[in-house]
């Protein structure tokens, strides 16, 4: 690593990330957009807004940047004093710590407790959390496709009962947006205490809409969802990689976690939709499962799709306004970008 490529505010506090590809190896832009994590991670967000950036004709970089969480205060207070730091995001890590250490948080993101986006405003760093935002409207475009445009008319989620599975940060997110809309939800955890709290947060927030439980009511809350959200850990990278959500991960049986999901599966509504928010490069035994059954399925594509949107124009749609660039045509260069 070449570490004069790093502006000297941030020694000992940040190293340029290897991942994702592409991910710029010095400082050398106008202005930048920067994203800490504590590990490398091959994220589609910094490919997209350099795409942007680069078709657009700005001066402009997204970089993925290593650093301590411990160092969080540090690292947005050099944040806050670098005339060419922008915004950007909060990777692994970062979410949960990041909020204490900034000026503002919007509304939505106060009630959530974690952030992704940071927007630096007249010196002052606020931040969002468009996670939720991000899915629920890859969800509802992913509905109206299936249903028909009628469905969800003004994004009204009252009609629907969701289950997700997991309480951890992003699941937060999309519990509290879709409650935001009207959404009913049950929210079951491996951790049973996590998802009991998570929904008593909600209902502070948006009256009695959420009830929070054990993995033991799966079998029982599954058949009464008109979608099921897998917001936990298994489907993502590591240990429980091939375990599917709809049953408890027994590290030593695979088979009977997936044996245990199929006989789940076989009970939910006929028009039952289930989602897994975990990119991948191939499909989840969650969603195979699901589909292979004969019932609708989302990956988290879209999530991550208008996430993007959402962020960047928190951050630079001052700049998009000036080119004349409206969110819509924002949507359309993220979707070019591969």
């Amino acid at each position: 690593m070449n570490t004069k490529a790093i502006p000297s505010q941030y020694d000992g506090l940040l190293t340029i990330a290897k991942l994702p590809r592409k991910n710029p190896q010095n400082f050398d832009f106008e202005r930048y957009d920067l994203t800490p994590v504590d590990h490398d991670y091959a994220g589609q967000f910094q490919i997209k807004a350099n795409y942007v950036f680069h078709s657009l004709g700005m001066n402009v970089g997204f970089l993925m940047v290593i650093g301590d969480p411990a160092n969080a205060e540090k690292i947005y207070d050099a944040f806050r004093y670098d005339p060419k730091y922008v915004g950007g995001g909060t990777g692994s890590g970062f979410k949960n710590r990041a909020p204490a250490f900034l000026d503002e948080l919007d509304p939505l993101a106060k009630q959530i407790g974690a952030i992704n986006v940071v927007s630096k405003v007249k010196g002052k760093l606020i931040g969002y959390n468009t996670d939720g935002i991000g899915f629920t409207r890859g969800l509802e475009e992913f509905l109206k496709k299936v249903f028909g445009v009628g469905f969800l008319l003004n994004s009204d989620f009252s009609n629907l009962r969701i289950l997700i599975l997991g309480a951890g940060g992003t699941a937060d997110a999309i519990a509290f947006t879709l409650a935001s809309l009207g959404a009913r939800l049950s929210i079951l955890n491996r951790t049973e205490d996590k998802a009991i709290k998570l929904a008593e947060r909600i209902n502070l927030a948006y009256g009695k809409v959420a009830v929070g439980g054990g993995e033991d009511l799966i079998s029982r809350e599954a058949p009464l969802a008109d979608v099921v959200i897998n917001a936990s850990t298994k489907g993502a990278d590591g240990e429980f990689r091939e375990f599917s959500a709809f049953a408890p991960a027994i590290k030593e049986n695979l088979q009977e976690n997936l044996r245990q999901s199929i006989e789940v599966i076989k009970t939910l509504k006929k028009n039952a939709v289930v989602c897994d928010i975990n990119l991948r490069n191939d499909e989840s035994s969650t969603l195979r499962q699901t589909r292979e059954a004969g019932f609708f399925v989302l990956d988290g594509t879209s999530m991550n799709f208008y996430q993007a949107v959402e962020a960047l124009w928190i951050i630079h749609h001052e700049t998009f306004t000036s080119l004349r660039v409206s969110k819509e045509q924002l949507a359309k260069l993220i979707a070019q970008a591969s």
